[in-house]
């Protein structure tokens, strides 16, 4: 396994101060959601978490977190499909996400710097109820991208679709 030392000394050097910021909230959220939801693979986590943003070079680019998943298998040799999977989904969602890449990604937009209105909520949610705290992520995000007059990924709503149906 990849020494968490050296991916760590890698976004000190390749990302902005706030963003590595960012990236140690992620991490230290997703390890306690993990503990909270009985994940055993919590040095996963921690690498999925660091590595979530490694490749996000400017705000809002999507694309980012598939050229991360391909940066975590070539640069770090990273094969876990739990990490590359969670890393991949943690911006769109994807419709058959387990819940170690759920927990990347509610950890990714309620981590405490997010100041929009709904991440203490879904932050808390997440702590109680995993899918529950993913269709208020998913609405929140839906609604974004929609008020930014952005196109909403379709993997985002089939997403949404399914939780808000095994709710029903």
């Amino acid at each position: 396994m990849v020494c968490i030392n050296e991916i760590k000394k890698f976004l000190k050097k390749n990302l902005s101060m706030s963003r590595y910021n960012h990236t140690v909230k992620v991490t230290a959220l997703a390890e306690k959601l993990a503990r909270k939801h009985g994940i055993k693979k919590l040095t996963e986590i921690k690498i999925a978490a660091l590595l979530h943003d490694c490749r996000k070079t400017r705000p809002g680019a999507g694309e980012h977190s598939f050229l991360s998943a391909r940066a975590a298998r070539k640069k770090f040799g990273i094969k876990d499909k739990d990490i590359l999977n969670a890393i991949k989904y943690h911006t769109f969602g994807n419709r058959r996400m387990n819940d170690f890449a759920k927990i990347l990604y509610l950890a990714d937009i309620s981590e405490p710097g997010r100041n929009f209105p709904e991440a203490v909520r879904i932050r808390r949610m997440a702590f109680k109820n995993i899918d529950s705290a993913m269709i208020l992520a998913l609405t929140a995000k839906i609604r974004y991208v929609m008020s930014s007059g952005f196109p909403v990924s379709i993997e985002s709503v089939m997403l949404y679709n399914n939780l808000v149906n095994q709710k029903i």
